[in-house]
């Protein structure tokens, strides 16, 4: 999803779109509205350098401040009334126990690599959930693998990964194959008790805790300090998997009582908790761009989609 960081900006983004589908025939838009974001458009690209090129081109030639959020890929949810549905993103997914089951488009991935670089491939798809389907050698220096692999699963960083696990020598062709079912979960954002549907993914139940604490420690360092502490959560459903806080900004308040008496230090210490309580009801935390991007850089540090 794109989306203004002035939301009075959207029928700008709106025209800048139009313009830019004109030369650019893969880029695929529709309107989108986001209870953390605002309006703003649901685009189809063709892998993360496209969406790269896209955003920079719009923010560069149209003068716009975007937000761009988690790349997804559409699922065929079964309610437990019979009903089929397509989900398009996470935050369209039904509740848990409304749902019987949920498949996920899969892709069958061929790959060429040096014969080096075997191993370090296979650990790659192993860590995104694929199922291996065949290994020849086409000569005596390289090998082209065959695996079956859920497609959420490398539309985020994939290709960048294996790029560099091959030292660039690797080349990835892939077709569609089908929906499968798998066991996949809801992962919500909460910032101070709030959920941010924009920061919601759809995650495999197995990948769900690590994926949850990356992310919460990811945006432990891009949210800014606040006059009061932010509980940064992860959870499914109701329940919370992971939580990080950012610490308060604190004034000294008794920097002027020089030796006296412990009773007012403690009380004006104890005003001060009083006024962060009161703060932490009715503040509101604005999420920086940092913080999206964050998101999307998940997979570099502990190698999970």
């Amino acid at each position: 999803g794109l989306f203004p960081v002035d939301t009075e900006r959207f029928s700008d983004l709106r025209e800048a779109l139009e313009k830019l589908s004109l030369n650019d025939a893969a880029l695929a838009y529709e309107p989108e509205t986001s209870h953390a974001l605002g309006f703003g458009f649901r685009s189809g690209f063709l892998g993360l350098l496209h969406m790269d090129i896209v955003r920079e081109r719009l923010e560069r030639e149209y003068d716009l401040e975007l937000l761009a959020t988690t790349p997804t890929v559409e699922y065929a949810v079964t309610m437990t009334n019979g009903e089929e549905i397509a989900v398009h993103a996470p935050s369209d997914m039904p509740e848990r126990e409304r749902i019987e089951e949920i498949r996920e488009p899969y892709i069958k991935a061929t790959i060429l690599c040096p014969k080096e670089a075997v191993g370090a491939v296979m650990e790659l798809c192993q860590e995104r959930r694929g199922t291996h389907a065949g290994m020849s050698f086409l000569s005596e220096a390289r090998v082209q693998i065959t695996y079956d692999l859920p497609l959420a699963e490398i539309v985020l960083d994939f290709f960048d990964q294996l790029k560099s696990r091959t030292k660039g020598y690797a080349s990835l062709d892939y077709e569609l194959t089908g929906m499968r079912p798998s066991e996949l979960v809801k992962l919500d954002i909460l910032l101070a008790g709030d959920q941010v549907d924009a920061l919601s993914m759809v995650v495999h139940k197995d990948n769900a805790y690590n994926t949850g604490r990356g992310i919460a420690e990811r945006l432990q360092k891009q949210i800014p300090r606040q006059q009061f502490e932010v509980a940064i959560q992860a959870s499914i459903g109701s329940k919370i998997i992971a939580r990080e806080s950012v610490k308060p900004m604190r004034k000294d308040v008794i920097a002027k009582c020089y030796g006296g008496d412990i009773t007012r230090k403690k009380k004006l210490l104890e005003k001060q908790k009083e006024g962060k309580k009161r703060m932490k009801q009715v503040g509101r935390i604005e999420v920086p761009q940092e913080a999206f991007l964050s998101v999307l850089e998940i997979g570099d540090g502990d190698g999970k989609g």
